[in-house]
């Protein structure tokens, strides 16, 4: 197997760590790709960026009523 940041995955193809990576595990190496898009233009000074473990992606609301998503927010 391969380890990544202390946890140990099987051989082969990994679709999601903990971290919110894709992986792939060979007896070599360990290639991986983060599966989330950071949010690069929005209203910094109205708007937070919060990490979203679950979904893996970041919500980017408003500072002032986190339950609202702010809008024109440009990921890469």
């Amino acid at each position: 197997g391969c380890m990544l940041n202390g946890k140990l995955y099987p051989l082969g193809r990994i679709e999601r760590t903990e971290d919110c990576y894709r992986c792939s595990c060979s007896r070599d190496e360990m290639h991986c790709c983060s599966l989330t898009f950071t949010p690069v233009s929005y209203d910094k000074e109205n708007c937070k960026v919060v990490f979203n473990r679950r979904r893996c992606d970041y919500d980017v609301v408003q500072r002032n009523d986190p339950s609202k998503e702010c809008s024109r927010v440009a990921r890469v």
